[in-house]
Order: C-alpha cells, then structure tokens, then sequence
C-alpha cells in the first residue's frame, strides 16, 4: 500500500520527458496494464496417457502438472490478460526421455541416464470466456524425431518439458491474440 501512494509522488519527482506524470499514473493504474498469469483450472490427463504414467510411477503425474503449471505461469505472468479468461489442458500423450524412478526399479537392467527413449508430449488447451465458452483451443505435439535428436538432460522429463514449454509460448500466444481482438473491436 505504501508504494501505491509514494508512486505518484515519485513520478511527479522524475518529471518524464514527453509524458506527464500524470498520464504515467493512470497507464500505470488502468486495468489494461495490470499483468498476471493466466488461470488454469484444471490440468487433466487423457485416457490413454493415465494408462501411460501407471507405468511411469504414481509420482510422476504431479510432476507432470507441476511443470505444466509453472510454464503456463512464467510464459503468462506478464501479459494483460482479462481475469475471466481461463484455461483447460489436457494431456494427450506423454513419454519420458529416460526411465523413470518406477521403471528402473521394475526393470533393473535400465539405467537412469544410458536407457533413452523419444520423449515429448502432446497437449491442448482450450482457452474459455467468462460464460466457459471455448474461444481458442491450442495444440501442441512434440516428441523427439531421433535419440540423437533428443534432449541431452539426464532428467526423464526432458523432451517433455521442451513440449510443455513450447504449449505454454503458444498458449501465451493465442491470449495475446484475444487481448488484441478485444482490444480492436471496441
């Protein structure tokens, strides 16, 4: 609260060349320029990838959404988004790059950095309006074409995590776009 009162004064100190300090203050406190991430409501798994991570380790599902929700955060804390604005993600498919913790231990003859696999993963989200309308559905599918290819991470998640990260620019991406309509079509 102390800096929301001290910031006019400050603004009105640094006289802005160009710019009055005035018009500063209320671009600064306009409901346009207030950032924050986007609101995930649910972060679900598909059939066939809760079938996938049984074998994977009831652990690593929560990891999984973890990861999904920390870069959907970091890819949207920025932007102005409306506060109704949400977003569903469902997980289609999922693959680690090296085995994971439960699958090591069903198989001993794995080894947690020489066994690798094409990992990624498949997504989609759908971006809802206030009345839980769709008004974007983004998709992303990213796997490792070759083992060369792949992540040289030695986490398990590694190809995976590089296919979330890209979901959540292009899922930042598509809640621009709805920014700039609503922006164009006042």
């Amino acid at each position: 609260m102390r800096m929301a009162r001290t910031l006019p004064r400050a603004l009105v100190k640094a006289r802005l060349p160009g710019i009055t300090a005035a018009v500063a203050a209320i671009l600064l406190y306009t409901p346009a320029a207030i950032a924050g991430p986007l609101s995930v409501t649910a972060v679900e798994f598909a059939a066939p990838a809760t079938v996938e991570l049984q074998s994977y380790g009831a652990d690593e599902g929560p990891v999984l959404r973890a990861a999904i929700l920390a870069a959907v955060s970091r890819e949207t804390a920025r932007l102005a988004i409306a506060k109704t604005l949400t977003a569903t993600i469902v997980v289609q498919d999922i693959a680690p790059t090296h085995p994971t913790r439960k699958q090591l231990s069903d198989n001993p003859g794995l080894h947690a950095v020489r066994s690798k696999s094409l990992g990624g993963a498949e997504m989609t989200g759908y971006l809802r309006d206030q009345d839980q309308h769709v008004v974007s559905t983004v998709t992303l599918r990213h796997f490792a074409p070759t083992l060369e290819e792949g992540s040289a991470s030695a986490d398990p998640w590694a190809d995976a995590r590089l296919a979330i990260d890209r979901f959540a620019a292009k899922l930042a991406a598509a809640c621009r776009d709805r920014a700039d309509d609503s922006n164009t079509s006042r």
